[in-house]
């Protein structure tokens, strides 16, 4: 089976952060990507462990919501 990837805008779309958040992540290693031309891409599976490492950083955690996020259905999809 083939692995989906993201572009740096579609991921930030995906999990309603802002771009520089995720540029941000990869920059500091947190978030494995590859530097394809003048984006990163990111593997399904490093956008995974990156979520399962930040669930306490999350917005929707830091406001003390316990519902559904986008991170959060996206973590079901990957499953």
């Amino acid at each position: 089976m083939i692995e989906r990837h993201y572009k740096t805008r579609e991921l930030a779309e995906l999990l309603g952060l802002h771009p520089d958040t995720i540029r941000r992540a990869a920059q500091r290693g947190q978030l494995e990507s590859v530097r394809i031309g003048l984006d990163r891409i990111y593997a399904e599976s490093a956008v995974q462990c990156w979520l399962e490492g930040n669930r306490e950083h999350a917005p929707a955690a830091a406001a003390g919501y316990n519902g559904d996020t986008r991170a959060s259905s996206m973590r079901r999809e990957v499953r």
